[in-house]
């Protein structure tokens, strides 16, 4: 029988808490979601996690077991996805670092919307973590909103999605950005579908295992990267702008001078003149990476798996 929600969690080298948190987990779903299913996607793991993962699908009927070679968080995510059985499927952390009650909540609000999204920022108390986590993540969703145009207020922490409305989108974006929950909720909106954010609070379960100012610097690397067209256009801009009010206002005081006898440096107009050439390249390389997006997009739906 179909399952009334399939649990996506990835894990990687969390042989400390699989057992621990999968069978809590298991039993908090029992109660509450009876007929689920837990896909627990390995990727990458280097200590015990795929022989734990695979010995709790042996003992639990409601767990899913799955493996990948290569860390990668976005492959698992797809993987997961792809392999439920339920269309409503929940993407929720092994680290249990979010309140449970957001799973049965999505699957409810799932019957109304496409995506549900969890958001911590909703309120300030939701967010329970260190002061260096919430600052960055503050500023990190700050920029989202800026480059993106949305009105997301959080975009990293638990979503819902049904099944068949997402699964197509999925391959739109390569699994190779760091920002890929980020990118799917942005192309989900961009698609139209309907989206609803819900209040959820967040604590520290345990402390990061990646450093922060490492994190920080390649997601802000990938963010920067997949707005290429909109920021060569807020560089390219006011360069090109300058550039042409500076050769004529030189023009005009040219004019003005040679009149009088004098001159104007030159180098005023090879500045200007670098100036406008430079703008008008960047607008181009903008224009152009644009057009590659709008070109990947398009070939996508047409390509896109229909399930």
């Amino acid at each position: 029988m179909e399952p009334e929600a399939s649990i996506v969690v990835p894990v990687c080298n969390e042989a400390g808490v699989l057992r621990a948190n999968t069978e809590r987990l298991s039993k908090y779903l029992s109660e509450v979601l009876p007929n689920h299913e837990i896909i627990l996607c390995e990727n990458g793991s280097v200590d015990e996690t795929p022989q734990i993962a695979k010995s709790l699908a042996d003992e639990f009927d409601d767990v899913v077991s799955l493996n990948l070679p290569e860390a990668c968080l976005a492959d698992a995510l797809k993987l997961g996805v792809q392999a439920a059985r339920g269309e409503k499927v929940v993407y929720f952390p092994i680290d249990l670092s979010v309140d449970l009650g957001f799973i049965p909540e999505s699957v409810r609000l799932l019957e109304v919307f496409d995506a549900v999204v969890g958001s911590k920022r909703l309120s300030s108390e939701l967010d329970r973590r260190p002061f260096a986590r919430r600052l960055t993540s503050r500023a990190y969703h700050g920029m989202v909103r800026g480059i993106y145009g949305v009105e997301f207020t959080d975009t990293t922490c638990v979503k819902a999605f049904r099944r068949n409305s997402i699964l197509g989108l999925m391959d739109r974006i390569p699994t190779s950005s760091r920002i890929y929950e980020t990118e799917l909720l942005v192309e989900a909106g961009r698609e139209g579908l309907d989206i609803v954010e819900v209040p959820i609070m967040v604590f520290e379960s345990r402390p990061s295992r990646e450093v922060l100012s490492h994190k920080v610097s390649r997601k802000l690397g990938d963010l920067l990267s997949a707005r290429l067209d909109m920021i060569s256009f807020f560089v390219g801009i006011p360069l090109f702008v300058i550039g042409l009010l500076g050769l004529l206002v030189l023009t005009i005081g040219k004019l003005t001078l040679a009149s009088a006898g004098g001159f104007v440096n030159p180098y005023g107009f090879l500045i200007s003149m670098l100036l406008v050439i430079s703008g008008f390249q960047i607008l181009t390389f903008g224009l152009l990476t644009n057009l590659i997006m709008q070109i990947r997009r398009q070939i996508s739906r047409g390509t896109g798996p229909r399930k």
